[in-house]
């Protein structure tokens, strides 16, 4: 029978104790998840995120990238968002007429199922480290490219995350959960 759970970032399925998990350090087979970034990304404030070829990662985030409201935006525990071409490509078949950067994040992935991803993860980018912290909450400003996107993109929002080792980051870089 399948039937479906409540997680922080939507409704999952659930077929088996196996899926309760995904997390590299309770199962093993996340060690060997891996992707690509696609894309770098920043702006000077606000949506979209420009792409960049190469930058450094610190604390603070991605040198050059600022968010205009700091107070849900942006901070330690939110240095860097992270979103995939796989959800973007969802949705434009949604009708939802989006490319990489707009929706804000730093990191567009490749190849790397964002789903199976949860708090406390840790990603090798490059030379840095970044750990997830937390889903990121759709905000209302996604409305400037559809009206029901922060609603549609629901359990499918992407990720934000603070950074444990910094390093320079840049276009291609394996992305590998640790």
């Amino acid at each position: 029978m399948i039937s479906y759970y409540p997680t922080s970032y939507g409704w999952m399925k659930y077929v088996g104790p196996q899926d309760m998990c995904f997390s590299a350090g309770h199962n093993r087979s996340m060690a060997n998840i891996r992707g690509i970034l696609a894309q770098l990304n920043t702006s000077g404030g606000g949506m979209p995120k420009l792409p960049i070829r190469e930058a450094m990662v610190s604390v603070d985030g991605v040198k050059g990238d600022w968010q205009k409201n700091r107070k849900y935006h942006g901070g330690p525990n939110r240095a860097i968002c992270i979103y995939s071409e796989e959800f973007y490509e969802w949705l434009r078949e949604q009708g939802v007429n989006v490319t990489n950067g707009n929706i804000g994040e730093n990191f567009t992935t490749q190849e790397l199922d964002l789903l199976k991803l949860k708090k406390g993860d840790r990603l090798k980018v490059g030379q840095c480290i970044i750990e997830i912290t937390d889903v990121r909450v759709p905000c209302y400003q996604l409305k400037k490219w559809d009206v029901d996107l922060p609603e549609l993109i629901v359990g499918r929002s992407g990720w934000v995350a603070k950074v444990v080792k910094e390093g320079m980051v840049k276009e291609g870089d394996e992305i590998v959960v640790e």
